[in-house]
């Protein structure tokens, strides 16, 4: 039956002509194929036989070579091939610089027998990723980048905009199948642990199926040298389609930050499953020459505590629970009790005061004061919530109270960490790193290799950070003398925990316990009252180890000079910026023993004063004509009697001139003298 369709150009064979290698041939036929509505793919070859003969090479139409049989494929799947006969040939020269096209004589092979596609993306040859592309895929997949945010850059790469979902897929694909080398997941797994340097270890059943894997880099291991002071432990779950929890073993560095110890997948959470896991991992730590932590932190889960109490595990450090999962756990089982009561509005605001009251008896900062608490608690909510207090003194605090009450806690080295909250951000950064919850465990454990070295190098910037920047606090600053010595050698999350203690001695402190010290490793308000009143400086051993920087060397126990405070500088708002040097003492001498000529006033133009120096005596002469002119004031005439022996006075009147002489000794002295004036007798005329 014929199917020829009259729908393709007439010019849908590409021209004849001489191209200088077969990639070049092959390329020009196919854009000039795709702009048609089709593509060409190598059918067949015939080798040449001796060296007169040329090769030829048969590309035909993508859609050709009729549907294969149903029975050779295992899936069934839906085919584009028509038994299409178009086709060409290429040939290469005999000396092997050429490649020349060629149309077949046959005119069948001249024609289509489908009609055109709608685009190039309906081909697959024309969307193949070359091996650039490839490479740039798998780079990004090693990345950590989804599929389809590799696809969105492919679209964005003028080589590769023809690549659909699909093509992506299969690439990333064919990437982690060369990773594994040809082996299974798990074979891959264990040649590339001990190849990158790892410590693991595999727990196999009888079957020699695997169980468990447990596995540490070297790097993490050296870090954790530094800072092994504080261990937590805690599982995330769905990062594998076998669905084996995840355990997170976290440390805490100087910096307050969390890094990754260690990492297990186990089967299960039973007690086996963790001393399984805790048992290598003491062997590391004694093969290393780690020291053992000082607190370990965990959620109340019975069989991981057990776990670490036993003699191969880590029994020695102190176990702490977290404060966040046993506030969650009482919430659980606590709060619907008072809320599941409709008609009593009240409830979550009863909830709230029994929260509250609960959190009160855990920060009891004495044994004697929780005594206390615990007993107002019990006498207050017995009655109406027998139920709740029960589970709360049963579940956690009889038992378990040393382990999270502040009166207990507080004796215990764990440098402020309570809470497991640390682990909790490991969990998410994991997550983020790992796509799905169907990966194989070599495909998580790149996935986790990857994050941790992220990981660490942001350690180590933040190390480095703290090492060469003063804290920005404006309040460590202006303590500088305090802190000038450490600066540079403990994290500046120690300087601001230091510092917040030196400002409690703005205001009146408690009596001394040494509680801060004993739990942070810090020194206390105490410890800085005789150094800040006395001037002098924190030292390296003020500050537990755990708050060093790691670093080489030794600090240099060297402190700035102390500042001379100028107080006539101190009354100015402005700083003294003047480089001016300070006059000698002799010049002092020489400027004090030279005579200073002597003024001279420009008004009555004598020496020994100035015009505004009140020695002058025409100081006022400028104002006087001003007051002369001024109209006299017109007073009412009184008659007044006036005594004989008065009258001679009266009829001689006098001027009083007052003249005062300064000192420098701030004494003054007052001359007056008088002056007879000739005037007209009263009874005269004017």
């Amino acid at each position: 039956m014929d199917r020829t369709l009259e729908v393709f150009p007439d010019d849908a064979l590409p021209p004849e002509a001489i191209f200088s290698s077969r990639s070049e041939l092959v390329t020009a036929i196919n854009d000039w194929a795709s702009d048609r509505g089709y593509a060409f793919v190598a059918r067949r070859s015939s080798k040449a036989k001796t060296l007169s003969q040329a090769l030829t090479v048969t590309y035909i139409c993508d859609r050709g070579d009729g549907p294969r049989s149903d029975q050779s494929s295992k899936r069934k799947t839906s085919s584009r091939r028509t038994d299409c006969l178009f086709s060409i040939n290429a040939i290469e020269s005999n000396c092997k610089t050429q490649w020349a096209v060629k149309h077949r004589n046959n005119p069948r092979y001249h024609t289509h027998n489908h009609e055109p596609s709608f685009g190039p993306r309906a081909h697959p040859v024309l969307r193949r990723i070359t091996h650039e592309g490839e490479q740039t895929i798998r780079f990004l997949s090693e990345a950590g980048v989804k599929p389809k945010e590799i696809r969105t850059f492919m679209r964005l790469s003028d080589s590769f905009k023809l690549a659909t979902q699909q093509d992506i897929y299969n690439a990333v694909a064919r990437s982690k199948r060369a990773l594994a080398k040809g082996q299974s997941t798990i074979h891959a797994l264990a040649d590339e642990l001990v190849d990158q340097g790892f410590r693991s270890h595999f727990c196999l059943d009888q079957e020699n199926r695997v169980t468990a894997v447990f596995f540490t880099n070297q790097a993490s291991l050296t870090y954790t040298k530094s800072y092994p002071e504080v261990m937590m432990l805690d599982c995330t779950y769905k990062t594998n389609k076998y669905k084996m929890p995840l355990l997170d073993i976290v440390g805490i560095d100087a910096c307050g930050k969390s890094f990754c110890i260690a990492f297990a997948f186990m089967s299960g959470e039973e007690e086996a499953d963790y001393i399984w896991v805790l048992s290598p991992l003491r062997q590391v730590y004694e093969a290393q020459g780690i020291a053992l932590p000082s607190v370990i932190l965990t959620d109340r889960c019975l069989a991981c505590m057990n776990a670490i109490a036993d003699i191969a595990a880590f029994p020695e450090p102190t176990h702490l629970l977290c404060i966040f999962h046993i506030n969650q756990a009482v919430l659980t089982y606590c709060q619907p009790r008072f809320t599941k009561d409709s008609d009593d509005p009240q409830g979550y605001s009863k909830w709230l005061e029994f929260q509250k009251s609960f959190n009160h008896v855990i920060a009891s900062e004495t044994q004697g004061v929780y005594n206390e608490r615990l007993a107002k608690f019990k006498d207050t909510y017995t009655p109406s919530h027998r139920d709740e207090v029960g589970y709360i003194m049963t579940t956690w605090l009889n038992p378990y109270k040393e382990k999270f009450v502040k009166a207990w806690v507080r004796n215990t080295l764990h440098f402020g960490q309570t809470t497991t909250s640390p682990a909790e951000g490991i969990h998410n950064l994991l997550k983020r790193h790992l796509n799905n919850n169907q990966a194989d465990l070599f495909e998580c454990w790149r996935h986790i290799k990857r994050a941790v070295d992220n990981q660490l190098e942001s350690l180590h910037d933040s190390l480095a950070y703290d090492n060469i920047n003063e804290p920005t606090i404006q309040s460590i600053r202006l303590s500088r003398p305090l802190f000038g010595t450490v600066t540079g050698w403990v994290s500046h999350e120690a300087l601001l925990k230091v510092e917040k203690q030196a400002e409690r001695l703005k205001s009146s402190i408690p009596i001394c316990t040494g509680t801060f010290t004993r739990s942070f490793g810090l020194p206390y308000a105490h410890t800085l009252e005789p150094l800040l009143r006395n001037g002098l400086h924190l030292q390296l051993s003020h500050f537990h180890s755990h708050w060093h920087l790691q670093r080489p060397g030794a600090p240099l126990l060297l402190i700035e000079p102390r500042r001379v405070f100028d107080r006539l500088a101190d009354r100015s708002v402005l700083p003294p910026t003047s480089t001016q040097r300070e006059p000698c003492a002799f010049e002092e001498v020489q400027k004090a023993s030279q005579p200073r000529a002597q003024p001279q006033c420009s008004a009555c133009q004598e020496t020994g004063h100035r015009r505004n120096s009140k020695k002058c005596p025409l100081r006022y002469n400028d104002i006087l004509p001003a007051l002369s002119q001024a109209s006299p004031v017109t007073q009412p005439v009184v008659e007044r009697h006036i005594d004989p022996q008065l009258q001679s006075d009266i009829a001689q009147p006098t001027i009083i001139t007052v003249t005062e002489t300064e000192t420098h000794t701030t004494t003054r002295t007052r001359t007056i003298t008088s002056t007879p004036i000739t005037t007209p007798s009263l009874g005269a005329s004017p």
